[in-house]
């Protein structure tokens, strides 16, 4: 299938953006293929945008494209250590893809993104630090996920974030870890206490109070 006119016009710069922000892209090349499916997902090297099924090729956005390519860091080279962890995929993948609206389109529009996302988990109980094995690809652990990133982000400082990031791709590349590890991770680099923030977005009932900054 023929991709849509320009959806894939700005994958070079994203792929330089991406390692500026996460770290050198960890593998040799990448691609895109189009298959009769119904939804877009990532592989190593490789994003599928399926056609058909109720999807048509229109459809697709910039913002489909950079969460797939995302996940060449969060996701392909990153694996989480169980599907429970499974946020570090899809989170990570989200807030990647709000990290190129603001990009692009600046901080008004991720913050407008930011705000819609909350804006729908009022209405859900799923937990995305263990969502369950029936939801795990729930929009919560998308959205939820992704303001965790968000809420870590406005606590320790987008440079401090930027280090996280790159330390999280680079020390566990080609390997396994665990949502354990990435707040290790996020508290020893930026040098604060972190268990509690991680605890209301990922495993409280409760959505926090969405942070401003």
């Amino acid at each position: 299938a023929a991709d849509p006119p320009g959806l894939l016009d700005r994958v070079g710069e994203m792929i330089e953006f991406f390692a500026g922000r996460f770290g050198p892209y960890p593998f040799a090349e990448y691609g895109h293929a189009g298959v009769p499916a119904a939804e877009a997902l990532e592989d190593q090297t490789l994003c599928v945008l399926g056609w058909g099924g109720g999807v048509d090729p229109g459809d697709y956005d910039e913002g489909i494209v950079s969460h797939e390519l995302a996940h060449q860091w969060f996701g392909d080279s990153v694996t989480p250590a169980t599907w429970q962890d499974i946020w570090l995929n899809e989170g990570f993948a989200t807030f990647g893809q709000w990290l190129w609206l603001e990009h692009t389109r600046g901080t008004a529009a991720y913050a407008e993104q930011v705000a819609k996302s909350y804006d729908r988990l009022r209405r859900s109980g799923i937990l995305p630090g263990d969502p369950g094995a029936g939801s795990m690809f729930s929009s919560t652990v998308y959205q939820r996920g992704g303001l965790t990133l968000h809420a870590l982000r406005v606590t320790v400082g987008d440079a401090a974030l930027s280090e996280i990031l790159r330390a999280w791709a680079s020390r566990y590349a080609y390997g396994n870890a665990s949502t354990a590890d990435f707040v290790a991770l996020a508290g020893e680099i930026s040098g604060r206490d972190l268990g509690a923030l991680f605890q209301a977005w990922l495993y409280d009932p409760a959505i926090p109070e969405l942070p401003s900054g």
